[in-house]
């Protein structure tokens, strides 16, 4: 046998030692003699360990990943599943835009302003599209974006209707979420996005209340925070919803005050909260570079952030390592944006740049798309300097977005705070196993009242 090229170890400062493998996600912590046998077995794997409690240890660090067989190549092996996932048919992925209109006027918003509308024509072509793409036993998952998704309720509507008609029809599992400012996800709209399936939702709020309606202003001017947390209070309690905050310079001083204004509201247990790593993307949002941050010092501020989250009592944490065939829906080659026109491109920041298309719901493919099309589909991250990174099997090369477009790597925020990352992750996995137990306890606790009373009650 031989250690997995996947490892991971650090110290704790007691003593403990962690290991992690990143393509099985295994997390152990050790002490003792314990960690010291398992130091000598993945140092010198092929040595055969005659006492029980080594051979026994050593059997388990082969069940859980830590070591393979000599003839695994997990590189390989990741090759093939990235290669599954990236060209499969079964399952069809939409991200699709009603409308480019908003009703907002962001400072960072990376999109042009138009406000094209899907119209009638361009519904019923891409009802036809999904006809045709989805496969019996497979699914369809519809993510709803913009501009600002709830200004064409009408068109969500419309399709979703016809996407569950055309799924119950073929056996086909669906699902959806929408990615909404939040100002009109008021009761009215939440029921019909549950009628629709939609299910889940993500909204942004960018701090308190003078931060967030600064930067994220309604149009010709207004305050957008008290509405959206008015709306977003009332739909969690029927919906899951996931709030971004977006960061950046201006701005990341005030992440604990909007964490307490979410306990306030008594939505820690309610709502997923999760930090947005502000970027210029696009030529229109270029001038908010300077105040970007870089790479490492959004990971540091995410490890700190959770910390305050855990300490308030959230529920929902983000960050935590994810296993991936490949990074995000735009290299796979069965998920499309649709934009409102009826173009097809493969990343939502292109969704109103008709350069970008790779296709088009009613016209006939261009050279320029097929010429677009493959520079997505030439990057490949086993051919680049990730193929030897030990985060590989959670990041997958990182987004092909910002690769294409700069050439250089958006990496895993883990890899600029490793060690720092996995220590918080053992502590948070032992928080939740200590709640787990504290559970059960009090769980056993109260059916032991429950069967005294009852017997009590027969005595009587």
């Amino acid at each position: 046998m031989k250690s997995s090229r996947y490892n991971y170890s650090t110290y704790l400062p007691d003593g403990t030692l962690l290991l992690f493998n990143f393509y099985t996600l295994t997390l152990m912590a050790l002490q003792g003699r314990e960690a010291e046998i398992a130091t000598a077995i993945l140092d010198k794997p092929s040595t055969n360990f005659k006492k029980k409690e080594a051979s026994n240890l050593k059997m388990f660090l082969g069940e859980k990943g830590f070591l393979i067989d000599d003839e695994i190549e997990e590189l390989a092996l990741l090759k093939v599943f990235h290669h599954a996932s990236r060209f499969q048919r079964k399952n069809l992925g939409l991200t699709i835009i009603p409308t480019l209109g908003c009703n907002f006027s962001c400072i960072y918003c990376y999109e042009t302003g138009k406000t094209c509308v899907m119209n009638r024509d361009i519904e019923a072509s891409l009802s036809g599209f999904v006809k045709k793409r989805i496969q019996k036993g497979g699914s369809l998952s519809v993510t709803w974006f913009g501009g600002e998704p709830l200004l064409r309720m009408d068109v969500v509507s419309r399709l979703s209707a016809e996407f569950l008609r055309l799924c119950e029809d073929k056996d086909v599992k669906y699902s959806a979420r929408i990615i909404t400012n939040g100002y009109f996800l008021d009761e009215n709209n939440t029921a019909k996005l549950l009628r629709a399936k939609v299910n889940e939702a993500q909204v942004t709020l960018d701090g308190p209340k003078e931060v967030h309606d600064q930067r994220r202003p309604l149009k010709g001017g207004g305050a957008t925070f008290d509405t959206i947390l008015d709306n977003v209070k009332k739909a969690s309690k029927k919906m899951f919803i996931s709030l971004r905050m977006n960061i950046d310079h201006t701005n990341r001083g005030r992440i604990v005050e909007m964490l307490d204004i979410l306990s306030e509201a008594k939505m820690e247990k309610e709502v997923g909260f999760y930090l947005g790593q502000t970027s210029p993307y696009t030529d229109v949002c270029r001038d908010m570079a300077g105040s970007c941050l870089t790479n490492e010092d959004f990971s540091l501020l995410g490890l700190e952030t959770m910390l305050a989250m855990i300490d308030r009592g959230f529920t929902f944490t983000f960050n935590m390592p994810r296993k991936k065939d490949q990074h995000c829906l735009a290299g796979n080659a069965n998920s499309f944006v649709i934009t409102p026109s009826g173009g097809i491109v493969n990343c939502w920041n292109d969704v109103d740049n008709p350069g970008k298309e790779i296709g088009h719901l009613m016209k006939p493919p261009t050279e320029m798309m097929k010429t677009v099309a493959r520079q997505w589909s030439r990057r490949n991250p086993f051919e680049m300097e990730c193929a030897g990174c030990l985060l590989l099997p959670i990041c997958m090369g990182g987004c092909p977005y910002l690769h294409l477009r700069t050439g250089e790597l958006a990496c895993h925020s883990w890899r600029y705070h490793l060690k720092e990352s996995l220590v918080f992750y053992y502590y948070l996995k032992k928080i939740r196993k200590e709640g787990e137990i504290i559970k059960e306890f009090k769980g056993a606790v109260e059916s032991a009242k429950a069967l005294k009373e009852i017997s009590r009650e027969h005595e009587n």
